[in-house]
């Protein structure tokens, strides 16, 4: 017994620092879209008048050069309301030409507050903790108990995939999703797809898609605690005299008619609520019909195309509120 000990012991040590010590170091050493977002964002925390919040769809969806005053985007993948708040409070006395806050909401952003996996990307990217969680065992091993192993080996493979593929070719250091142009930059945070994918524009794509956030809403039993969180934000901003801004982006016309109807109705209730209560802009493009197949990657993330177009829209209507 003894004997076994001992050999499983040493299995584990020479494990450990043949695959779990070097692992941990790259993964520490990983450049990722939020720590770029945030790096920029000191970088012109200055020049910030506009900061614009939310998840992909606000990520992909809003072009901050096409405003007409300084923008930036800080939305990012699956990001909640939770994290939109606690990212903008964290760098908000950094902000100080900070006048307008876009929090992007979704028929389904008042009904969750975490990100899933994404948590822990925020975590090592932004030092945001989900409802103030400890992450002894990530800080211990990112590899074993952050990523996890199967997302480690992936991370490792894109990156040796990507240095063999572009060689001495300037590219993107950090992890994108399929669509998005390695040889494209972030530019005030944002970056997207480009084109269109024809094989995300389905009948049984478009139910999947709506199904999905359709089980998230039912099965949560959050709404009230983050619209309490989202009220505390707002009041947060006005008295600092920061304007927030909810808005919704275009979702593709065919897709949205797979969209609970009683979602959409609660969803268009609670933000009624809200911004009359505060006095503020609630601009839902969500079913925007200026928006076609050609404007979309996928049936609700916008491609270069039509986050250009939207993010003009945006800017008319701020223009508009500007001049009264």
């Amino acid at each position: 017994m003894r004997k076994f000990t001992f050999s499983l012991l040493f299995f584990l040590l020479i494990f450990a620092v043949l695959v779990v010590f070097p692992f941990d170091i790259f993964l520490r050493n990983m450049n990722s879209l939020h720590k770029e977002k945030v790096r920029g964002l000191l970088n012109s925390k200055d020049s910030i008048q506009i900061l614009i919040l939310g998840n992909s769809h606000a990520n992909y969806g809003v072009d901050p050069v096409q405003f007409d005053i300084y923008a930036y985007n800080l939305a990012n993948l699956n990001q909640s309301l939770y994290f939109d708040k606690r990212l903008t409070l964290r760098h908000i006395d950094s902000l100080s030409n900070l006048r307008y806050v876009f929090i992007n909401v979704d028929h389904h952003s008042l009904h969750t507050s975490s990100q899933g996996l994404w948590d822990i990307w925020s975590y090592y990217g932004n030092g945001i903790n989900y409802k103030e969680r400890i992450y002894l065992l990530e800080d211990l091993s990112p590899f074993l108990f952050g990523f996890k192993p199967k997302i480690s080996l992936s991370l490792l493979r894109t990156s040796i995939s990507n240095h063999l593929r572009y060689k001495n070719e300037k590219i993107l250091d950090f992890k994108v999703e399929n669509g998005i142009n390695l040889r494209d930059s972030l530019i005030n945070g944002f970056i997207t797809f480009e084109g269109t994918n024809d094989k995300l524009f389905s009948e049984s794509h478009y139910i999947n898609r709506a199904d999905y956030f359709s089980k998230l809403i039912s099965s949560s039993d959050e709404n009230q605690e983050i619209k309490n969180d989202l009220e505390d934000f707002i009041i947060i901003l006005l008295s600092r005299g920061i304007q927030p801004i909810l808005f919704s982006v275009p979702n593709y016309s065919e897709y949205r008619k797979f969209i609970s109807r009683d979602d959409l109705f609660k969803y268009n209730a609670d933000l009624s609520v809200i911004s009359k209560k505060y006095d503020i802009e609630f601009w839902d493009h969500s079913d925007d019909p200026l928006f076609v197949r050609s404007d979309f990657y996928d049936c609700d993330h916008l491609n270069k195309t039509g986050a250009a177009k939207f993010s003009r829209i945006l800017n008319l209507r701020l223009v508009e509120i500007e001049n009264d």
